[in-house]
């Protein structure tokens, strides 16, 4: 059950209607155009929380609990002519919003099954990913490799590819999914970062 309330004393947020979802929205801070707070949501027993961020036009989590620095983003609304194409409408989540959110929820779960369970097949994707950027930009240190840098997007997109390829899921950003899994390298130096770490000899993270 979706549930969207208020989780502080601040005046600015009304009373709002359940609908039938799987996630709960806490707001800490709202406005006609934007809210902030936090998202909860259970998979397989396991609860989980996210920071979250959403405006008219976007959509932004970022993983809090059980793992540190998951992020995800919905696709930017360029025309946002029409209500039922954006997010928020008057401070009030719209459909769309529902949906987005809920497909924000899949990309963190997918990732975190893979930390959990399968840590080599992210170690293989990054290692591919950085080989072809490191052939661009021998300097780059690996973990590393920043948004800024004019390679990174070229590196998240065949990152994404990757993904997509080998594990049969289309990961909704692929800078965030770049992001995010050098988040988790770096939450596991000695797991991840060791000079001659060997895919098949990563053990399951978080079990």
């Amino acid at each position: 059950m979706f549930i969207q309330h208020n989780d502080s004393v601040s005046p600015l947020v009304a009373s709002f209607n359940n609908h039938s979802d799987d996630f709960e929205l806490l707001i800490q801070t709202k406005s006609i155009n934007k809210i902030q707070g936090k998202i909860r949501f259970q998979y397989l027993q396991q609860k989980f929380e996210a920071a979250i961020v959403i405006t008219t036009t976007s959509i932004q989590i970022q993983s809090q609990y059980p793992f540190t620095g998951i992020q995800a983003s919905s696709s930017k609304v360029e025309s946002p002519a029409l209500s039922e194409n954006v997010y928020l409408v008057n401070g009030s989540l719209t459909k769309q919003g529902h949906l987005n959110i809920s497909w924000l929820i899949l990309d963190t779960i997918h990732l975190y099954n893979l930390l959990r369970l399968k840590p080599g097949s992210i170690l293989e994707l990054y290692r591919e990913a950085f080989s072809f950027a490191k052939a661009q930009d021998p300097e780059l240190v690996f973990g590393q490799l920043q948004l800024e840098n004019p390679i990174a997007k070229s590196t998240a997109k065949l990152l994404g590819q990757k993904m997509k390829r080998k594990h049969k899921y289309q990961y909704g950003n692929s800078l965030d999914l770049l992001v995010s899994i050098q988040q988790i390298l770096g939450s596991y130096p000695q797991q991840f970062l060791a000079p001659k770490t060997i895919v098949g000899n990563l053990v399951p993270v978080l079990s």
